[in-house]
């Protein structure tokens, strides 16, 4: 983009096809488009199984400000860290395609940003938010991991792992640059990777003193059988561990 669009969107995408086929990116094209602001969107496909790629592209050539970032499949975490580092505007929000934070949080997060907040993130835990439809197994499990979180890394933060985060441009460049737990590791990723990568983040905002401001949402839980929860969740647990063993030997002063 020649000129610096206020807000740079980005969305990883992991065999994302059903999403893509009941017209996500075109909700998406058509809330950023009545906007007074300008936008861009980066479609990130994380070596995708199905026709994902092929559905974003088409997509692309009707609507110049969305790109599609293609890769092979290291994992959400990468994914969204690829589009990070490719973003040019001011802010930088990553959100997943599922949409299961309503776009409409946009402009409150723009807003606090532009009030020189350095990071702000959609919460499903903090006072005022709420969950739609979500199965009480998942909201346990969700509780259980948040309190383990606060407790090992991040006390004070309700959700770490809500996939709607918010940042100004410079401060994600040196967070996402920055990691250390979820970084390129020889091969693919076999299968979707959810990953507690939120937690890195949060946790390295915090070492460098950047200012976190969590807003409640009303989230909608959408079903997928793509992710085995109890697999994720041991996968999770074990990368909290790493986190927090970094963070006890220093790495991240």
């Amino acid at each position: 983009m020649t000129s610096e669009p206020l807000l740079s969107l980005v969305i990883p995408a992991y065999n994302e096809a059903e999403n893509l086929r009941r017209g996500v990116l075109q909700q998406v094209a058509g809330y950023l488009d009545s906007q007074s602001y300008a936008s861009e969107v980066l479609v990130v496909d994380d070596g995708s199984e199905d026709d994902t790629a092929a559905l974003v592209e088409a997509f692309v050539r009707e609507h110049p400000s969305f790109s599609l970032l293609r890769g092979e499949h290291p994992g959400k975490a990468l994914a969204v860290q690829r589009g990070v580092l490719s973003a040019h505007g001011r802010h930088v929000l990553f959100a997943d395609l599922d949409l299961a934070t309503p776009l409409t949080y946009i402009e409150p997060f723009l807003a606090l940003l532009e009030e020189r907040w350095d990071v702000v993130i959609a919460s499903r835990e903090a006072k005022g938010a709420s969950r739609l439809k979500s199965p009480l197994h998942r909201r346990l499990m969700t509780k259980g991991f948040s309190i383990l979180v606060r407790l090992l890394l991040l006390p004070g933060i309700h959700d770490s792992q809500c996939g709607f985060k918010g940042f100004r441009r410079e401060v994600a460049r040196d967070i996402f640059a920055t990691l250390r737990v979820f970084q390129p590791t020889p091969g693919e990723v076999i299968g979707p990777r959810v990953t507690a990568f939120d937690v890195e983040l949060l946790l390295l905002a915090r070492r460098k003193g950047y200012r976190i401001k969590e807003v409640p949402v009303v989230w909608q839980h959408i079903e997928t059988r793509r992710v085995s929860i109890l697999l994720e969740s041991y996968r999770m647990f074990r990368e909290v561990l790493s986190v927090w063993w970094n963070d006890r030997r220093g790495a991240y002063k």
